[in-house]
């Protein structure tokens, strides 16, 4: 992803999109969305009116409920990802409600996330419709609210993905750096709903306080003195991802969500360190993956989220917003977002 490109999201609201307003029937259904235009530099987001989707053969219009803003769709506001097709409608998470396609989903509650395509090169869960293909979406916890279904889909698949790749058994030891953050939480839920012990990372209020032991030393006493058998690194600070990779157990597993935004994106490890210790570094991109994938992880953690196995973010944490107030929140002025349709 090249930042580069970005420019700050301009606040503007247009009766439609500037290439549909020539031609899309006045007649027609229409709905508000979050639109991002974007020319040979400089991406813009509007709020916008556009016309209101049909879902094909197998197929489900969604009556959005709720779409938390992620840092990714944040991203994709600027123009930072190479795959993304303009003009588009954005957001990558989403809870609602079936209200057209197949009888066995209609009035159903739902939830998800996206996956290579959803709000990249498909229009995505910001508008007050969205289309899904059936098996896209899970059945919503019965009890999380919309905003609260509409906030996990993104940490905890990327979350899920993380320990996947990383072959993570019960028992194991996982040491999250990054632990109070979105994803590095739901890691350590997850990690501990698996039966392993972890050890937290962060500035304050974690297991090691990374300002105070910045070579992580302290999760070897926390270990039982061999270090982690897996670290998640949701930061992408180098000096802490190689401390990490430094106090990892043989044949220990370093995965990682995340690389820095500036500067040199290159990692020096000790190769004859990793060669002797059998060190893995494994590299977890979830924007490559099928939207469908994580629709199943979403469909498992159901059960978890309603059996208290796993906790969703409470909506005292989250800023209730209108979509007219996206391009606010877009822009900074609002944090921790969740855009809420009536």
């Amino acid at each position: 992803m090249d930042s580069s490109l970005a420019s700050m999201p301009q606040r503007m609201h247009l009766s439609s999109d500037e290439n549909l307003n020539q031609t899309h029937n006045q007649q027609e259904p229409i709905m508000k969305a979050v639109r991002v235009s974007k020319d040979a530099s400089t991406a813009s987001l509007a709020i916008a009116e556009i016309p209101k989707p049909t879902p094909a053969s197998g197929e489900l219009l969604v009556k959005i409920k709720a779409s938390f803003i992620q840092p990714a769709d944040i991203l994709n506001s600027k123009g930072s990802f190479p795959i993304t097709t303009f003009p588009r409608t954005i957001g990558k998470d989403f809870s609602g409600t079936v209200i057209s396609g197949s009888p066995d989903w209609i009035n159903t509650d739902v939830y998800g996330t996206s996956g290579s395509t959803f709000s990249f090169t498909e229009d995505g869960a910001q508008a007050e419709f969205a289309v899904l293909r059936e098996d896209c979406v899970a059945v919503k916890p019965g009890n999380l609210s919309f905003a609260q279904a509409a906030a996990v889909g993104t940490p905890f698949t990327t979350a899920f993905t993380a320990l996947k790749r990383a072959r993570v058994v019960e028992r194991e030891v996982v040491m999250v750096l990054g632990a109070t953050g979105a994803v590095g939480s739901a890691v350590v839920q997850i990690a501990k709903s698996m039966g392993c012990r972890t050890i937290t990372v962060g500035r304050h209020g974690t297991d090691v306080d990374s300002t105070k032991d910045p070579e992580l030393q302290s999760a070897k006493d926390l270990s039982d003195g061999k270090g982690p058998d897996v670290v998640v690194d949701t930061v992408g600070d180098f000096a802490l991802t190689k401390a990490a990779f430094n106090v990892l157990a043989p044949k220990g597993r370093l995965s990682t969500i995340t690389a820095p935004r500036q500067g040199s994106t290159e990692l020096a490890v000790d190769i004859l360190s990793l060669y002797r210790r059998q060190i893995e570094l494994i590299g977890c991109n979830t924007a490559s993956m099928p939207q469908a994938d994580f629709a199943r992880m979403m469909e498992g953690m159901t059960q978890q989220f309603e059996s208290g196995a796993l906790t969703a973010p409470e909506e005292s944490t989250m800023t209730k917003i209108s979509i007219d107030d996206a391009p606010d929140a877009y822009s900074g002025k609002i944090k921790r977002a969740v855009i809420v349709f009536e």
